[in-house]
């Protein structure tokens, strides 16, 4: 293994998910870089799940399957395990967008705090490709804060911005993931870099799809206070 090169851990959460958790971890196993650890954090699911996890156990990290109080807890409890300089949390149905994806973004000498690309909604095609990052100003306006969202299974996060910023807020529901990116980019104005590649194939069926935006837009409105 390169000693040169980053070491990332990768997230997933899963709740009753099975399909959607096997989808997810055939696509870390298909990477061409291997300095990852793979953390999976199961919610106490009934559904299978953790039989899939175990006939992967060889390749996985870290697991651990027992109650949370909601998808926050189980991304600050991969977090609290993770060794790895980045952290990318690719949740359960999500995958990454082809087997290089790994080695197009970690080959790079880039050290920034927030690493960011293009992803796609359900499948790969060109229809479904988004470069809304590519142009984007990361100032956090009070437009951004309340008209844009955040793709986050997009990004790659140094490890230290939650020991810096704090662990997602629990509290919240739906925007956590977003509060992080406020207090580090929009007020602390730390580094980001967009890199033209694709990052993740988004499963749109998951919870944050499916609470509503009226519920996502009176979190926003709560972290910015």
């Amino acid at each position: 293994m390169n000693s040169m090169k980053k070491k990332i851990s990768i997230i997933t959460i899963n709740l009753n998910n099975k399909k959607g958790l096997e989808k997810s971890i055939k696509s870390v196993l298909a990477q061409t870089y291997q300095a990852y650890e793979f953390i999976v954090i199961d919610g106490a699911s009934t559904d299978g799940s953790v039989d899939v996890i175990d006939s992967y156990k060889d390749y996985i990290t870290y697991s651990i399957s027992e109650p949370d109080n909601g998808i926050y807890e189980a991304m600050n409890k991969g977090i609290k395990v993770a060794t790895g300089e980045y952290c990318h949390f690719l949740n359960s149905g999500d995958m990454l967008a082809s087997a290089s994806t790994l080695e197009d973004v970690l080959s790079r000498d880039i050290h920034v705090c927030f690493i960011f690309g293009n992803f796609y909604y359900n499948e790969k095609s060109e229809n479904t490709k988004f470069e809304i990052y590519k142009n984007r100003d990361w100032s956090f306006s009070i437009y951004d804060i309340f008209a844009d969202g955040l793709c986050h299974q997009a990004f790659f996060i140094k490890r230290d911005m939650f020991e810096k910023y704090g662990l997602y807020d629990e509290n919240l529901r739906i925007a956590s993931d977003f509060k992080l990116f406020y207090i580090a980019i929009g007020i602390h104005w730390e580094k980001v870099r967009y890199i033209d590649s694709d990052i993740v194939i988004y499963d749109t069926h998951g919870f944050s799809s499916g609470i509503g935006g009226d519920a996502i837009l009176n979190e926003k409105q709560i972290v910015a206070k």
